[in-house]
């Protein structure tokens, strides 16, 4: 019995998590540290990438080094 209590209050938890990193993913921009290039990473790559608030260590799809992508939530064009 305890240990469907547990199940049953996680489940909500992780809907909840899975919910905010895609309203993180897709709210604004990461900017690269490197080349300065704005774009959208995957789901993926924000669910494993170490954060520091909203500082991603992500790969930059332009000049594919990793960095520490800060988040930008106006201007750029995915496509820069």
């Amino acid at each position: 019995y305890r240990l469907l209590l547990i199940v049953v209050g996680f489940i909500p938890f992780i809907i909840g998590i899975t919910y905010c990193l895609r309203i993180e993913q897709t709210a604004g921009y990461y900017e690269c540290e490197k080349c300065h290039h704005k774009y959208i990473p995957t789901f993926k790559s924000v669910l494993w990438a170490m954060h520091i608030n909203r500082t991603r260590y992500l790969k930059c799809p332009k000049c594919e080094k990793k960095s520490w992508n800060k988040k930008v939530l106006s201007g750029g064009n995915e496509n820069d």
